[in-house]
This record gives structure tokens, sequence and C-alpha cells, in this order.
């Protein structure tokens, strides 16, 4: 076969007097920095040059986006073989770990449980640390933005916007992060660090970092990354986890056998398969009641609040417990999407946690969960 001769194409532009003029400007000052004649060409060629990057950048991430699941999937998938993500890969992961860390977050006492985690962004806090830690240039042009996403201005801390002043702004910087961390150690009234997703996101994608430095430094936090990408994607796709439509004879999940149902007194716990999902249900024989918890984000809500301290009423996204005040052994009324409710004493309570927790520890359904958790992300 022939070879095709390499193609080289010559581009003509029509300027304006006004972009004529700035080319003029920067050919002067690039003439005299280099101590040689600069043609306009070359100028305009360098210009160019300049946002090939960002140009390159933003065809990836809309090729990417195109199938968003998909594009997740793969990356979860070469990560768990590699351990390495090519650069878009890695800003397509960070958009999506700044939507699940900013975006439909529960906020204790108003909704439980506490999403993402305390946990969380504390991981997430580190992370973004280790990316700008490894930035190109010493004095970053994002630490004004990342200063003001962590609400530095409230904390006492000042920048200076002197040239010279690069390394108090750093200072600054490390201050508010440390102040963040502080007051995400405490487990009782833990304080929202602010726009962190953010700033990981713009460290990633702007800080100059290569992407194998990012394999490195990002390894220690990538359960947490997936987990509020995945979170992401849920919340931007209606719903939907991180699943491709495929035969679901061909799923892992075929070949986990589910326990026995789980029976104390008169509270029987027992789990059933939907092709890919994992439902409970609970059966209560005495009143002759039985409900369905039928999707991840249900079943870990229901979890979390079994483990809730019991004096407590729980408000959360799915489920509703209210606990009567000033009963010694309260009677709770439990509501599975806020819809019929059912009144549980104390001892159908605390037998309906214990299942819970029995059947939580079983094999298969660990191992289950994990695969929702892959899909779903981070949920309670």
């Amino acid at each position: 076969m022939a070879k095709k001769a390499p193609r080289n194409e010559i581009i003509s532009i029509r300027l304006n007097e006004e972009r004529l003029q700035t080319l003029e400007r920067y050919q002067a000052q690039l003439s005299e920095r280099l101590g040689r004649h600069v043609s306009i060409a070359e100028v305009a060629f360098l210009m160019i040059e300049g946002v090939a990057d960002e140009v390159e950048r933003e065809t990836a991430r809309h090729e990417l986006l195109r199938t968003p699941t998909s594009s997740l999937d793969r990356i979860r998938k070469q990560w768990n073989a590699e351990h390495t993500l090519p650069r878009a890969e890695w800003n397509l992961l960070a958009e999506y770990v700044q939507i699940g860390a900013e975006e439909d977050r529960q906020i204790p006492p108003v909704q439980q449980p506490a999403v993402p985690s305390r946990d969380s962004y504390l991981a997430l806090l580190d992370a973004f640390e280790a990316v700008y830690q490894q930035r190109a240039k010493k004095d970053s042009r994002h630490v004004w933005a990342y200063f003001a996403n962590l609400d530095g201005y409230r904390t006492g801390a000042r920048l200076s916007d002197a040239a010279n002043e690069g390394d108090q702004r750093h200072e600054a910087l490390m201050s508010t992060l440390a102040l963040r961390r502080e007051r995400l150690q405490v487990t009782e009234g833990w304080e929202y660090p602010g726009h962190v997703g953010r700033n990981l996101l713009v460290a990633i994608r702007d800080e100059g970092v290569e992407p194998k430095k990012l394999d490195q430094v990002l390894a220690p936090y990538w359960p947490v990354l997936w987990g509020l990408a995945a979170r992401g994607h849920w919340i931007r796709h209606e719903h939907q986890p991180v699943r491709l439509a495929r035969p679901y004879d061909h799923d892992i999940r075929q070949r986990f056998i589910l326990p026995d149902p789980f029976t104390t007194d008169d509270v029987t716990l027992s789990f059933v398969s939907a092709g890919p999902e994992l439902a409970a249900q609970v059966r209560l024989d005495r009143r002759g009641v039985v409900f369905l918890i039928d999707s991840y984000p249900k079943l870990v809500e229901f979890r979390a609040m079994l483990d809730a301290p019991v004096d407590r009423s729980w408000h959360g996204r799915h489920m509703l417990a209210v606990v009567p005040k000033g009963e010694a052994s309260p009677t709770r009324t439990l509501s599975v999407e806020r819809s019929v409710g059912v009144d549980l004493s104390a001892t159908e309570w605390a037998a309906l946690g214990d299942l819970f927790r029995r059947a939580w520890a079983s094999p298969d359904v660990q191992r289950w969960l994990d695969e929702l958790h892959q899909e779903y992300g981070e949920h309670g």
C-alpha cells in the first residue's frame, strides 16, 4: 500500500484592525524578549499553540460526556486493573466528584444520614492538598479561588495581592486547610468544609500535574473519590447507578447465594434479588405487616437508621421514624418512603436492628452490597 504523505494545512485568517494590533503588540514584545525578528505568522501560531491544550481537553471532555455511564464504568475498570488513568479521565472523574461532594447533600438533623460523610470530606481535603503540593508552578494562580472555596474569608486569614507575596498566600491557604480539618475532627456538630470538591477539580485540571503523578498521589483516596463520583452520576443522571445495560446472566451476582431468612421473636428479615438489585423484605408476623426495601440507597439508610441512637427521631431521604418524647420505652412510628406508618415497640426495634446486623455480616450479602456500592457510590 502506498504511504500517504504527511498533511500540511495552509490556513488563511482574515483579521480586523483590533486583532491585528493585538498580534503586532505581541510581536514586538516577543521579538524584544527573544532578541530576533518574529513574524506575524509565528505569533499567530504561538497563540494557537497556547490554547491547544485547552481545546484538546474540552474535546476529550465532550467525547467522554456523550456516554457518561460508559465512560465512568470504563474509568473504574481501568483503575482497578492498572491503577492508572489518562488526564482526560482524571478530569472527568473530578467533575463527578465535585457533583457528589457538593450537590444534594444530606445534613443532619434536617436529613439523615450525613452524606457525604465527615470521613469523606476529610479524605477530600487530603486529596486536594496532595495534588496542590505537586503543582507545576510554585505560585498557583488559583490560590485566591481555593481560599474562597474553603470559606477562608470567614476564618480571619487574609491573602495578600502583592506579586511578591506568594509564600504568604500559600501559608494562608495551608492554615485554612488545617482549620477545616480541625472542624471536621469532631464527631458531633462537624462543619461542612466548603467547596473542596471544586478545589480538587481545578487542581487536577489546571495545576499541570502529570497523570502519572496524579495516579501516585491520589491512589490512597481512590475509594472515597470513586464513591463520590458514582454518587455524582446518581445525582446528575436521574438516580441511575453506574451500570451498563447488559444481560444479567453475565453478572457476577449470579454466583452469590443469598442466606436463609433471619428470624427473631415475631420479626423476619429475608433478602431477595431483582436482577442486579438486592431487596430486603421485613415481616412483622404479629401485626401482619410486610414491607420491602428495594434499592441500595434505601438499604444503607435503613441500616444507618437502626444503628442510630435509640432516643432520637430519624428524618431521612427514604425513612421516617418518630420517637415520642418522654417515654421510657418508646413506641416508634416507622414510615418507609413516607407512606403508611407502622408502630414498633422498643423490643421490635431492637430485634430488627439485631437481624440487620447479622444479615450484613453474611459473606454473600456483603459481596452483593459491595457490588452495589461500586455502582451507586456513597449513600450513607
